[in-house]
Formats: structure tokens, sequence, C-alpha cells
């Protein structure tokens, strides 16, 4: 293991259902698409719906939280297929965009950045529920 590896981990965990999901971080050819999309949701008031959060965000924005989500699954789920990956990204993309933001944001303890991590922990707990079959 390199030296850089051993500081960025081996992904982090995302729980649906009954199975267990290891996301890896993105790199920094993500950037513009990371910041983009994290600017669509900065206006998103806390606890309110994943479905009325994207009726504000505008095209640009979700053009960037859909690379960002395509490419935190090709990282971390290369051996699956392409359609299967998006098919995934769409359906629990509120579970997956909250874990994206909470693993590839640095860690700041200021106000704000705990106020902001609060948020995303509430949507990931929000959209983390069983699926009924």
């Amino acid at each position: 293991m390199s030296r850089l590896e051993k500081h960025l981990g081996g992904g982090e965990p995302l729980k649906i259902g009954e199975d267990e999901f290891i996301l890896k971080p993105l790199g920094v050819d993500s950037l513009p698409d990371f910041f983009k999309a994290m600017k669509a949701f900065s206006g998103a008031k806390e606890g309110a719906e994943m479905e009325d959060i994207l009726k504000n965000i505008d095209e640009d924005g979700l053009q960037a939280i859909q690379r960002i989500i395509e490419k935190t699954l090709e990282i971390s789920m290369p051996e699956e297929p392409e359609e299967f990956r998006k098919q995934f990204g769409l359906k629990y993309m509120g579970q997956l965009i909250g874990k994206i933001f909470e693993m590839n944001t640095a860690q700041d303890t200021s106000h704000e950045a705990v106020k902001k991590k609060a948020t995303i922990e509430k949507m990931i707990k929000d959209r983390n529920v069983p699926e009924s079959t």
C-alpha cells in the first residue's frame, strides 16, 4: 500500500436493505462536478423531501449530480454492468448523494460544516429504509 493509499481509506459503507456497499471517494478530476452538485443542494431546507429538493435544481446541477453518482459507482463497482449502475444510481440517488457528499468533504469542524453534515446524515437516514417487496 502506498503512502497516499493508506490516507484515502478503503471507502465508506452504505447500507441499503440487508446489503452493504463500499463506496470509494472521488478523485480531483471530479471537483468541478462535485462543487456544482454541492451548490445545487445548498438551498435545500433541512428535512425537505428529495423530490422537492430536485425540483429546485437547474439542469447544470442535475447533470453534475448524475456524473458524480455515475463516477462513484463506476470506481466502487467496476464489475457491475454500466446499465445496472445507472439504474441503481437513479433508484438510490438520495442515499448515494448523501454518502458521496459526506465522504468527499474535507473534515471541517466549523458550525456551518457541522450543520451541513447533520443535514446530510439526516438525508441518508431518511432515505435508508428497507425496500418492501
